[in-house]
């Protein structure tokens, strides 16, 4: 886990870029669907899984915080969401780090239940401030299944390269 600084200016900017590309994804598909669904991207958490299993915690947890209070300010307006959001799933990659990395197939479960659990955190915290009313068959059928169903196509696409960037020696099964 020791990275050089280089490794790690690097990382963050990727981080950075992927959350821009996450924001331009999301929009692109809510254009295509015409706002039937809610397909929002999550590379840079999915990035994110891999990176911790090579980088210090401390490092990728005040990333996520940065990126967070990014994100909050430039989309949201409001810091708060994201910026507890993103460290929260980050750290709880460490808090489980002998579940997530024991093969590619048990990361895979953990990235599904990562994704479901940001998701649900980032609704009760606009629930609990009142930034949003909460409908449980609109959230589940048309906010999480398309959200699910995007993220776990790019898991799909990009295990192997992010496998092989983060040297990470995880068997498939």
């Amino acid at each position: 886990m020791n990275q050089s600084k280089t490794s790690r200016l690097t990382l963050g900017i990727i981080l950075f870029l992927l959350m821009l590309l996450d924001a331009h994804i999301t929009r692109l598909f809510d254009y295509w669907d015409k706002g039937a669904n809610v397909w929002q991207s999550q590379l840079l958490l999915l990035v994110a899984l891999f990176a911790a299993k090579s980088y210090s915690k401390r490092y990728m947890i005040w990333m996520a915080v940065a990126i967070g209070i990014l994100f909050d300010l430039y989309y949201l307006g409001i810091i708060g969401i994201y910026a507890v959001g993103f460290p929260m799933v980050v750290w709880m990659m460490y808090v489980f780090h002998s579940l997530f990395y024991q093969n590619m197939t048990t990361m895979f479960f953990s990235w599904v239940i990562s994704l479901t659990l940001f998701q649900l955190f980032t609704l009760g915290i606009q629930i609990g401030f009142k930034l949003a009313a909460f409908d449980g068959q609109f959230f589940v059928v048309k906010f999480l299944g398309p959200t699910l169903l995007l993220n776990i196509c790019y898991f799909f696409i990009l295990m192997w390269p992010l496998k092989k960037v983060f040297k990470l020696k995880l068997n498939y099964f």
